[in-house]
């Protein structure tokens, strides 16, 4: 099953998630893209690819780090690190380890958005969470820029969410007094 971490941070502050993978023991390769950085393992194995040429992420040693972005001046996306290996324990134990390591690393910051009955988060937050994030089932964590942020009343979105909700979120927050530019 993949593993998918979400944060919530300023776009400046997001390579904080970043060094924590530089600092490991053996770092990852780091290819970094216009949504965030892809990271190899490359003492875990090779990159291995589909028929078509694609890369196969569902069976390479491999975890992706969506960042923060702005959106229309006022709103954040939310970040995202995501192990897709699957099954990751068994195809690559040290990467399981990691992802595990990661985890503990990243559940020592506030958790302020949570979908289950479970987990302790910071009431009041979700106000600012916005879109599709309350339909996933995964936990938020704010880093300390993304938990001054949400102090500060940023308003968050998915990375995935399209231009139709970041639209339709602009509209409603022109109803609390909150302006969004036109891109």
């Amino acid at each position: 099953m993949a593993m998918t971490y979400r944060f919530a941070a300023s776009p400046e502050a997001c390579s904080e998630i970043l060094d924590w993978f530089r600092a490991l023991a053996a770092p990852p390769a780091v290819t970094l893209t216009d949504w965030g950085a892809a990271l190899h393992f490359k003492d875990f194995g090779e990159i291995k690819y589909r028929s078509d040429g694609s890369i196969d992420d569902d069976a390479s040693p491999l975890a992706t780090v969506l960042l923060s972005k702005v959106r229309r001046d006022v709103i954040w996306t939310i970040g995202e690190v995501r192990f897709l290996t699957t099954p990751l324990r068994r195809l690559y134990p040290g990467l399981h380890r990691i992802s595990t390591q990661f985890a503990k690393w990243i559940e020592g910051f506030d958790c302020v958005f949570a979908n289950d009955a479970k987990r302790g988060f910071i009431d009041g937050f979700d106000y600012y969470l916005e879109g599709s994030l309350r339909n996933y089932l995964e936990p938020i964590w704010a880093l300390p820029s993304g938990f001054e942020a949400l102090q500060n009343e940023r308003y968050f979105v998915s990375v995935q969410d399209n231009e139709f909700k970041v639209d339709t979120l602009c509209r409603s927050l022109r109803l609390r007094g909150v302006e969004c530019s036109a891109t």
